[in-house]
């Protein structure tokens, strides 16, 4: 029997709401289809990262790459749309030292909503993908107002309203929470500079051991770089 031993680099933080875990599924599943030379159907693999994930947000742009709109039908399948996204927009994340539990980040919120707040924020998430489409870019910073989770997981996240302040004082376009938190990101066009700068002035000031990081979007999808899986003491899967 030979053992397999994995050593996994990642520039992801865990537990930020930046996805780590869904790459790292997605980065298993291609592991998996390097090592047994054989391929898998993005769909079975979204099936499957999506019940690992509990949903398809974050799995399905690891996959596909770009902005994937996914529905969940009555009859319980998928459905979706990748949208890809305007190489000017760029983001700046500010990654505090402290990570949120997405499972902490759930309890937080409430079991229940009112109608107004449900349909509120049906009208802005679809305002929101209209825009991202259609390059309304002046339309993003009233899009990501939301009444379902952001008001309850900014509690978790120190000083939430300072960078939300430091973002918009710097002309980013929109910010808001990243995922489940802990992470913030603002939303930028051409150039995120000033935003960044602003967050790393904010930083300094309050005496953090936070990071502010420029992201930009990537419309590929995961892919297998480098493979080497000839017997040998050292294969590799670069993903």
């Amino acid at each position: 029997v030979m053992g397999l031993h994995v050593s996994v680099a990642s520039d992801i933080p865990m537990a930020a709401g930046l996805g780590s875990s869904a790459a790292a599924a997605i980065a298993g599943f291609h592991l998996y289809e390097a090592a047994r030379a054989m391929p898998l159907d993005a769909d079975v693999v979204l099936a499957m990262a999506t019940e690992l994930e509990g949903h398809p947000d974050n799995v399905s742009a690891a996959i596909f790459g770009g902005l994937v709109v996914d529905a969940r039908g009555l009859d319980g399948v998928y459905s979706r749309i990748k949208i890809p996204v305007d190489g000017r927009l760029k983001f700046v994340a500010a990654l505090p030292d402290s990570r949120v539990e997405t499972g902490a980040a759930r309890k937080i919120l409430p079991k229940s909503v009112s109608h107004a707040e449900a349909v509120f924020n049906v009208q802005h998430r679809s305002l929101l993908g209209a825009a991202l489409a259609s390059a309304a870019y002046a339309l993003i910073g009233r899009a990501v107002h939301d009444e379902l989770h952001e008001k309850y997981r900014k509690k978790l996240i120190p000083h939430f309203d300072e960078f939300k302040r430091a973002a918009e004082e710097s002309g980013a376009l929109a910010f808001t929470v990243s995922g489940a938190g802990s992470s913030c990101i603002a939303f930028c066009l051409d150039d995120c500079t000033a935003v960044r700068q602003a967050f790393s002035d904010l930083i300094s000031s309050l005496g953090l051991g936070w990071r502010a990081e420029l992201l930009e979007p990537v419309n590929k999808g995961a892919e297998v770089l480098e493979r080497h899986l000839a017997p040998s003491d050292k294969s590799t899967v670069k993903i």
